[in-house]
């Protein structure tokens, strides 16, 4: 999917996980959205496709009932406008920045191009260096670069965005924070090219304003130093202005010949504006440009492709519903028979969590001190779900170790535990106190284990509360 469609699809997940209560966005919505993209893209469209699709008719139908929200959809950066703002600066610049300064003359060793020169073969080894530093340890920009993409950003205007309910408002801070993470590469991207071809057209600047200056002002050429003699000059020159005097045909002067340019008033410039301009123009210009396509290059793949993992619990169960209408899903209860009322409660939280029907393949109940039957069950169902009692003590060596042996079993998928606190409150009674020491007690274990419990009560289940809780534990922050 293209940038456009990866960020309505940020969003989107953003408001459907922040929106715990459905208020905003309701079961019928969902389903309606989930039925009406189905229809429209065909059960063999690819996921992404059906995702895309998706995106766009919620926010159609939430844009119309929030209309601040359509700010959320505007992506501002990256406008054809920007680069030209950026050039033209760049170049009135370079223009301004080449007067030689008073008296018209140009001392050799000290013009401005010159330093533009150094600066740019400066660029070019750190730009080769940074390449191989980010090969080894990860890439990370420079600070220029790393201002340029903080302004680059397209989430800062969004996430101060009023809106209205508190769902929304909720929502806009969760899109801005998964969006800064997943569009730092296009944006650095975006950069790069800016850069470049800044650097381009203020060196086409600072040409342009020599030759400008040059015809209605004579510049005469000559050099000054306490240190050098006409000997090193001569050779610094012939290296510096190599590539100008390769493809002008015209020659450096040798040392002779500069010693004489140095003892007298000069002569005129003209030949050397011709050389210097030749050199930049090789040395920045064409490798800026070169550098500057490059970028958009990387840019444009990003924008066309751009790379929005959909291996996730929250995109896996949307296209789960899709293609198969109803979803399994695998409890496997530990030592543990499950009440019907907590069956039950069961059901309907995984029905709204997975936002489609759900069928149950309640699992033999593990007896005490067992690992988990064999079953590779990452293919064939949308989640695994441990159940464990909260009347029960838990143990390291008994549900702890359970609960290791269950990650082996199943590789990949999502897994949740979930520990039912219906038959302990039923037992001892609605002791808060009490239920939270139990709480640490699984927590300790689980946690120990690699896995973070939650705990419901199954049996007189607050569906819109436990929904959200259980979407947080299958879909990890981004």
């Amino acid at each position: 999917m293209d940038e456009r469609s990866a960020r309505d699809v940020v969003l989107v997940r953003a408001i459907e996980t922040a929106d715990a209560a459905r208020a905003t966005w309701t079961d019928d919505d969902r389903a309606w959205a989930l039925r009406t993209t189905g229809e429209i893209v065909g059960e063999r469209a690819p996921p992404d496709v059906f995702l895309a699709r998706r995106a766009e008719l919620v926010l159609e139908r939430l844009r119309g009932r929030f209309p601040r929200l359509a700010t959320l959809g505007t992506i501002r950066p990256g406008r054809a406008w920007v680069g030209l703002a950026v050039a033209f600066g760049a170049f009135v610049i370079g223009v301004a920045g080449a007067d030689v300064g008073p008296g018209h003359a140009i001392n050799l060793l000290a013009p401005p191009v010159l330093a533009l020169l150094a600066w740019n073969v400066g660029v070019y080894v750190l730009l080769l260096a940074h390449a191989g530093w980010a090969r080894r340890r990860g890439q990370e920009p420079g600070p220029l670069r790393r201002a340029l993409v903080h302004g680059l950003r397209d989430v800062a205007r969004a996430s101060r965005a009023k809106l209205a309910p508190p769902a929304l408002a909720v929502a806009t801070q969760r899109f801005a924070s998964d969006w800064a993470v997943l569009a730092t590469p296009l944006w650095r991207q975006r950069a790069a090219r800016l850069l470049h071809v800044g650097a381009a057209a203020l060196a086409l600047g600072m040409i342009a304003g020599l030759y400008l200056r040059g015809i209605a002002l004579e510049y005469r050429a000559s050099w000054q130093s306490t240190f050098l003699d006409a000997a090193d000059v001569a050779r610094i020159l012939r290296v510096v202005l190599a590539p100008g005097a390769w493809v002008t045909g015209i020659r450096v002067p040798d040392a002779a010949q500069l010693e004489a340019l140095g003892q007298g008033a000069g002569e005129n410039a003209a030949r050397w504006i011709h050389l210097y301009a030749a050199t930049i123009v090789l040395l920045v210009i064409v490798p800026r440009l070169v550098l500057a396509a490059i970028a958009w290059l990387g840019e444009r793949r990003l924008r066309m492709r751009f790379p929005l993992a959909l291996d996730t619990p929250y995109f896996e169960r949307l296209v789960r519903a899709w293609r198969e209408g109803r979803l399994a899903v695998r409890v496997v209860p530990y030592s543990f028979d499950v009440p019907a009322a907590s069956r039950e409660g069961l059901v309907r939280l995984l029905e709204r969590t997975h936002e489609a029907g759900v069928d149950v393949d309640w699992a033999p109940r593990v007896a005490y001190g067992e690992d988990p039957h064999p079953r590779d069950d990452a293919g064939t169902h949308a989640a695994v779900v441990a159940l464990f009692n909260a009347a029960a003590t838990p143990e390291r060596e008994a549900q702890g170790a359970f609960v290791e042996a269950l990650r082996r079993t199943i590789a990949s998928g999502a897994r949740v535990a979930i520990v039912d606190t219906s038959p302990f409150i039923e037992r001892f009674g609605d002791d808060a106190r009490r239920l939270a020491e139990r709480e640490r007690a699984w927590r300790g274990v689980l946690e120990a284990s690699g896995v973070e419990p939650l705990f419901l009560r199954l049996a007189a289940l607050d569906v819109a509360h436990a929904g959200a809780a259980l979407a947080n534990r299958l879909e990890p922050a981004a």
